[in-house]
Parts: C-alpha cells; sequence; structure tokens
C-alpha cells in the first residue's frame, strides 16, 4: 500500500513521511515513505540487519533509549506526529502494544503480569481489572488454560504459553495499534500456529504490524507486506501482489530464496 496507490487518508492508521534513522552517523534507515490502513496486518520481510526491527521500535518511540541516535521525517498516528515534543510517550505507548520475539513475563503472577499494564495507569477498580484480565487471556486463546492457576508465577508456562500471555498483557490497555518482533522466533509449530491465528483474528481490532524472517508465515497472515534491504524499503505492496507478482527483482529473489 505505497503513498501513490490512491488509498482513501481516512483508511490510514500510521503514515510514516520521509523516515530516516541513524546511529551515530551511519544512516540505518532511509528515507522510508509508506503507510498502514486501520484495521489491517502488515508483514515486514527481510534479511537480518536490514532495519526491520529498528523501524517497527520508531513506531512507538522505543529507540528513544538508544544513545547517539537521531531521526528525521514523521510517523504519523492518526495523524498526529508522535516525536512532536507535546507528545505524551506514556499514553503513546498506552495506545501501542509492542510482542517481542523472546517470551518476557514479568516475575509476577499470570494475573498481575496482565492487570500490570492497567495498574501503572492509575486503574484501580478491581471488578474491572479481573475482567479485563479475563477478557486478554480470552482474546490471547490462553484463559482456558489458566484460569484455575492464575495466580501463579507466569514462569511457570511453557514458552508458547508465555509469549500468549505476554500477547494479553500487550492488549490489556485497549491499544488500537499491536507491533510484534517476530513473536514465533522461539516457539513450537503447535504454539507458532495458534499465535498466527491469533494475529489474523486481531486485525478486527487492532491495526497490527509484524516483523517476521519466515516467508510463509508472513505470507500467510498479511493483508500488506513490505521488503526491507539495507536500511532501504524496497517494496511494499498488497500481499496477494507482494508474494506472487513482486514488481521489484530483489524482492522475487529474496521471497523465492535465491536472495
Amino acid at each position: 500500500m505505497a503513498d501513490n496507490n490512491g488509498t482513501i487518508k481516512n483508511d490510514i492508521k500510521i503514515e510514516v513521511k520521509n523516515l530516516n534513522f541513524y546511529y551515530g552517523n551511519y544512516n540505518l534507515l532511509k528515507n522510508i515513505n509508506l503507510f498502514f490502513k486501520k484495521n489491517s496486518v502488515c508483514t515486514i520481510i527481510g534479511p537480518s540487519g536490514c532495519g526491520k526491527s529498528t523501524f517497527l521500535r520508531t513506531l512507538n518511540r522505543m529507540n528513544d533509549y538508544t544513545e547517539d541516535t537521531k531521526l528525521t521525517g514523521e510517523v504519523l498516528i492518526d495523524g498526529k506526529n508522535i516525536y512532536n515534543r507535546s507528545v505524551d510517550v506514556v499514553e503513546l505507548r498506552r495506545n501501542i502494544g509492542m510482542v517481542f520475539q523472546t517470551p518476557n513475563p514479568f516475575p509476577k503472577s499470570i494475573f498481575d503480569n496482565v492487570a500490570f499494564g492497567l495498574k501503572i495507569h492509575g486503574i484501580k477498580n478491581k471488578e474491572f481489572i479481573a475482567e479485563r484480565v479475563e477478557k486478554c487471556l480470552k482474546y490471547a486463546a490462553l484463559f482456558d488454560e489458566v484460569k484455575d492457576t492464575l495466580y501463579k508465577p507466569a514462569f511457570s508456562l511453557s514458552g508458547g504459553q508465555q509469549q500468549r500471555l505476554c500477547i494479553a498483557r500487550a492488549i490489556a490497555t485497549n491499544p488500537s495499534v499491536l507491533l510484534m518482533d517476530e513473536p514465533t522466533a522461539y516457539l513450537d509449530p503447535m504454539s507458532t500456529g495458534i499465535i498466527l491465528d491469533l494475529i489474523t483474528s486481531f486485525k478486527k481490532y487492532y491495526t497490527v504490524v509484524v516483523v517476521s524472517h519466515n516467508i510463509q508465515q508472513a505470507a500467510r497472515v498479511a493483508d500488506y507486506s513490505g521488503f526491507f534491504l539495507s536500511g532501504e524499503l524496497i517494496e511494499f505492496d498488497n500481499a496477494g501482489d507482494f508474494f506472487t507478482r513482486p514488481k521489484d527483482k530483489r524482492t522475487e529473489n529474496y521471497i523465492t530464496s535465491r536472495f
């Protein structure tokens, strides 16, 4: 879904304009321009070191924590530049959930992991919190497996369960955007299948952006997909055309394993 394809502006959730990102003097991301539709799944693919994860982190300002970096250009969410000085970064991240490669539950109970974001945003109503925790665990296809052990440590769960717990935690604050950085990288095939099904279902509620090394998985869940190479966005299109009729030979070589 590139800028010139005529998508109606009202359908846009995230728009990236002339984005450059630097580590020191090194220009890692080079003049990125694209936009994501509301309630869609976009997958970003490309070889290791091409800037995929760094790009994902520009969408919720997680690179702010990295020293000696600089960003130019704009990232607009609902038409507002998230890098404007007036932006409340805590509130921004409440609206943008993030799931990482490796499951990273907090050293707390299953229940308290999901409730964590609600509590740090000042919600104290115990009944509301309990209802929200249950709902999010159900959205993450985990509730039936943990409903009798909610107050056991999160680390007692399997790797696949821990990742679904992290997904439940990410959506607990009711975000409108969900970012996922290789969410199935370390999971077994059964857990991977569950999470891919979740990603597909989540577009009813969120705009989902997924970084993936796995082309088959990316094609399975995507409405749109982009290919990064050496910090550049080589191609971005609807998934049907992207995976079957790529316009750039470099994209074709990568998705057909001839890269």
